[in-house]
């Protein structure tokens, strides 16, 4: 009787510590961050960064994926202070700086995979690696944008967020 107390005892104070830990039912954080969308059509490169209608961001970065020889990979371009509806809601032109009101000269060359990134006014940001040529291939329909995890419309970019919380 008393080892079935026990028992009993370990299977109802195992969830509550485990959710006093932070490991519970709810992950705090995604298994995986959300995906950033793009296409290339005629040569440009539009970016969908994903965003809650609520944030706002500050700068986008650009840099070299395939730069592993130094801890901080050269920015390669970068656009900053977004003015337009697009620019403010994540869509991007890389090397444009089309809809913001500062942005880098277009690099030389680009390279095969890039690391885009943002930085909201908080000081915190998402990023995620892009590989050109895969999404050069990609067969996307109107609207749709290439990820990691399949074709996404910008509004499905978005909606990996949790959004609700904010």
């Amino acid at each position: 009787m008393l080892r079935a107390k026990g028992v009993l005892l370990a299977f109802l104070v195992t969830p509550l510590l485990a959710l006093g830990s932070g490991c519970g039912l709810m992950p705090s954080d995604p298994a995986d961050p959300p995906a950033f969308g793009a296409r290339i059509s005629g040569g440009t490169i539009t970016v969908k960064a994903p965003l809650c209608p609520a944030d706002r961001f500050e700068r986008i970065d650009v840099s070299d994926a395939d730069d592993v020889g130094s801890e901080t990979p050269k920015t390669l371009w970068w656009a900053s202070g977004p003015q337009t509806r697009q620019a403010k809601a994540g869509l991007l032109h890389l090397w444009s700086g089309q809809g913001f009101a500062h942005h880098a000269p277009a690099p030389a060359s680009t390279p095969d995979n890039l690391n885009v990134g943002y930085t909201d006014s908080s000081g915190d940001g998402r990023d995620d690696v892009l590989p050109l040529q895969e999404i050069a291939k990609a067969k996307l329909g109107p609207g749709d944008y290439w990820t990691h995890d399949g074709p996404k419309t910008a509004a499905e970019i978005d909606a990996q967020l949790s959004c609700a919380d904010r």
